[in-house]
């Protein structure tokens, strides 16, 4: 198992992810083992919830694209 610390960042479409990666590289540090991966929507959301339960912002989140804050 790979798992120290894990962040998740949302992008609209490809050319923002690809635009992140080649900052994000250009700001590397020289030592230790950082790795990327891109996951689709339909992806993240077939995740299995192994231990506890979803939180609140996930239980108010719909299929529908509008949100009323």
């Amino acid at each position: 198992m790979v798992q120290f610390s894990v962040y998740a960042k949302i992008f609209p479409n490809r050319s923002s992810l690809d635009n992140y990666m080649i900052g994000l590289r250009n700001n590397l540090p020289k030592h230790g083992s950082i790795r990327a991966m891109a996951v689709t929507e339909k992806q993240y959301n077939n995740m299995f919830l192994l231990v506890g339960d979803k939180t609140i912002t996930e239980k108010a989140i719909t299929d529908d694209p509008m949100v009323i804050l």
